[in-house]
């Protein structure tokens, strides 16, 4: 009896160590824990001239046999590509097709009397005069579409540069909150990075009408780049201490 008596009170005495232990491990104050993290959020731009241009070439041919008609633009095609092919050279003047397509013609009574064809050459890359040069000598195809972007080198180039400032701004708005509401440090919680461009003008783009009689100049294309805004994001958010 005597050793049961001592065994129950050895466990209740261990049952008690557990819940205190249990009861220390608890927040005090979860609530106000919870109130200490902040949001926030900082950036960091800077603005580059655009270095890509993508010139796209089309062109289009009509008829009232779609066979015939394909053939007409698959021929037109070939030989703009061989030509553009002779002055090819990697990140310089890239080099490829883009639609390539034959689709019905309707007349006023909504059936159809013929046939459309469109194909597209895509003229992309760093060395503008290379291209115009190009796209100015292709027959048979005119200028349907003139697009000025920033190189994938040039936007990673300007995100390493910008990024420590971004995160600078982001450490001194955190200590600056920190100590405006009286604590006297912040742990990270948590933090986002995120890459943005923006144009600062609207995209060149010129439209040309497709009109295979007139012509073609060996005049290079005249092109001229715009500027774009390349941005760096962080936003997360801390712990004031």
């Amino acid at each position: 009896m005597r050793n049961f008596n001592s065994l129950s009170a050895a466990l209740v005495v261990a049952l008690s160590s557990v819940a205190a232990q249990a009861q220390n491990s608890v927040p005090k104050d979860p609530v106000a824990a919870s109130s200490q993290i902040v949001h926030l959020s900082a950036s960091a731009s800077a603005q580059v001239t655009q270095d890509w241009l993508v010139m796209t070439l089309a062109v289009q041919k009509e008829g009232t046999d779609a066979a015939a008609v394909q053939k007409q633009i698959k021929t037109q095609l070939a030989s703009a590509l061989a030509l553009a092919q002779g002055s090819a050279q990697a990140g310089l003047l890239d080099v490829s097709t883009g639609q390539l397509s034959v689709s019905p013609r309707y007349g006023r009574d909504g059936k159809t009397n013929g046939w459309t064809g469109v194909a597209e050459l895509v003229l992309q890359g760093r060395d503008v005069e290379r291209i115009t040069a190009v796209a100015g000598r292709v027959q048979g195809l005119t200028v349907s579409q003139v697009q000025w972007e920033v190189s994938p080198e040039l936007k990673r180039q300007t995100e390493s540069r910008i990024q420590g400032q971004a995160v600078a701004q982001f450490q001194a708005r955190a200590s600056a909150l920190a100590s405006s509401f009286g604590f006297g440090t912040y742990g990270l919680r948590e933090v986002r990075v995120t890459n943005q461009e923006t144009s600062g003008e609207p995209p060149q783009v010129r439209m040309a009408s497709m009109q295979m009689d007139s012509a073609p100049s060996a005049m290079p294309v005249p092109a001229q780049a715009g500027q774009s805004r390349v941005v760096v994001n962080i936003a997360g958010s801390i712990q004031l201490k």
